[in-house]
Order: C-alpha cells, then structure tokens, then sequence
C-alpha cells in the first residue's frame, strides 16, 4: 500500500467519525429507554452530561463505552474491506476523529476561542443543551445535521 493510501485511508477514518458521533448522540444517547438498566446506562453515558453540562468529569466517553464502538467500527471496516491494514488505518483516522471530539466537546463547555469556527460550535452544541436537545446533534460539525435534518442555525450575529 502507497503512501497516498494510507492517507486517504487515516482521513476516510477521521470524516467517518461526524457520522458515528451523530448516529450516536441521536438515536443511542437521546433514546428512551424503558428498562431500568436501560435508563441507567443512558443516564452514565449521556444524560448526566445534560444535567450537568460544565461537569469535567462527564466530556470523556470511558473506555467502557469507546471500547465496543471501536471494536464494531474495526470488525466492520475488515468485513467490508477484507484487509487487517486498510481496517486499522481506518480504526486509526476514527480514533483521530474521536480525539478531535473530545477536545471540541471540551472547548464547547469550558473553553474561550478566538477562532469563529470554535465559537460557532460552542454556541451550536449550547443551543442543543440549553434549548433544543432535540435538534443539533453534531458536535465538531452541523453537516450530519443538516443532511439529517435536525439542523437550525445559530441565530446570531456574532459567533
């Protein structure tokens, strides 16, 4: 495998982050849940995050919930491709994606950028606690909002 590839690869992994971060937040983090267990492991996993959205502690997924996502993504990416090389560069660019998430997430509650494009995303993500939990699903972009229909823009002139 080229060079060329392997980076193609490692950004094809890093864009597959948006999606998975939208699928998640929408239809896993957001779902009732009607069990006990249910409803517990929504609430460990995103809901306190809601409650209490400035709590540090509650930005970092744990490893008890990234583990499985990364092992899924990975056993999909060799099935699909049918090779240990292209589905780990894959898993790799997704893992940069996921840190890229994580220090958005982090900057959209606790940091103070003087980049337009973080301030556009820390008020979009707020709008999403704040207002509307159920519309504005993406955090380090709108664009799965948008093709998902759950986008609104922010309403502001300055961001």
């Amino acid at each position: 495998m080229g060079r060329a590839s392997a980076i193609l690869l490692l950004a094809s992994g890093f864009l597959s982050w948006g999606l998975i971060e939208y699928v998640l937040h929408r239809f896993i983090f957001h779902y009732d849940a009607r069990s006990r267990i249910g409803r517990k492991l929504l609430y460990e996993a995103h809901i306190s995050h809601h409650e209490d959205p400035e709590r540090r502690s509650r930005h970092v997924a744990s490893l008890i919930l990234s583990t499985p996502v990364a092992v899924v993504y990975w056993l999909l990416a060799l099935a699909a491709t049918g090779s240990w090389a292209v589905a780990s560069l894959l898993l790799v660019g997704m893992a940069g994606g996921y840190l890229y998430y994580q220090w958005i997430h982090f900057q959209c509650h606790h940091g103070k950028s003087r980049l337009r494009v973080l301030r556009y995303l820390r008020k979009y993500h707020l709008l999403h606690h704040h207002q509307t939990p159920e519309l504005r699903f993406g955090v380090t972009s709108p664009v799965f909002d948008f093709v998902f229909r759950t986008f609104r823009p922010v309403l502001s002139r300055r961001t």
